[in-house]
């Protein structure tokens, strides 16, 4: 990796081979970001860096010990800036088990409102239910109740209906016999006229056979 140091610093360029030679365990190590602090108010566990090795390294290119304490606090700076912009959307553990408790108690009153929600739901259609019931039996009560009524309102016509046909049953049987016995009285009568004109008739051949025949003894009578 390669650096381009600016005039200020002599424009003098130089090489890093690795940042393994940068890190190292000894007393003599400091924070590289030292001046970076987390929101939860507590400083970040960077890797240890060896700022004299680093100066030293710079000098031996070239640098002085003013310019190599520049470049390590201008990396300083670089660190502290990318370590705060990526902490900025980072979480402590702290807050994120805060995060996920707070969660968990939405989660649960979100349960128990939803079960809350089901239990009443449940018991406005039980409730809708019942009211139901009651008006369906209300209405096959008052269904019945017209059918009673219209049924006995039909029973009452056809007994009216049968009475008034019974009576003009009578009343035509009576015309029927009254005209039957008219009819038998007349024949009566016809048949006593005719008695009448059958004697009428016997009188008149009587008298005309008796009248012939006595006109008959006479012209024999006088032709003897």
């Amino acid at each position: 990796m390669s650096y381009v140091i600016p005039s200020g610093l002599n424009a003098q360029k130089v090489q890093i081979n690795t940042y393994a030679r940068l890190y190292a365990n000894t007393n003599s190590t400091r924070w590289l970001r030292t001046r970076a602090i987390p929101k939860t108010g507590q400083r970040l566990q960077m890797p240890f860096f060896d700022a004299e090795r680093f100066a030293r390294l710079l000098e031996k290119e070239g640098f002085s010990s003013v310019q190599a304490k520049t470049v390590i606090n201008a990396l300083d700076d670089v660190v502290d800036e990318s370590t705060i912009n990526v902490t900025n959307d980072l979480v402590s553990k702290a807050d994120q088990e805060q995060t996920i408790t707070r969660y968990k108690e939405d989660f649960s009153k979100l349960k128990s409102e939803i079960q809350i929600m089901e239990r009443r739901d449940v018991e406005e259609v039980k409730s809708a239910n019942e009211r139901l019931k009651v008006e369906i039996e209300k209405l096959k009560k008052t269904l019945r109740e017209e059918l009673v009524r219209s049924q006995a309102g039909v029973r009452l016509d056809l007994n009216l209906d049968k009475g008034r046909i019974r009576d003009e049953t009578i009343e035509q049987h009576n015309r029927l016999q009254q005209t039957d016995d008219k009819i038998e009285n007349e024949i009566q009568a016809l048949k006593r006229q005719m008695e009448g004109i059958k004697l009428q008739i016997l009188q008149y051949m009587i008298g005309t056979i008796t009248g012939a025949g006595t006109l008959i003894l006479g012209y024999i009578h006088f032709f003897s």
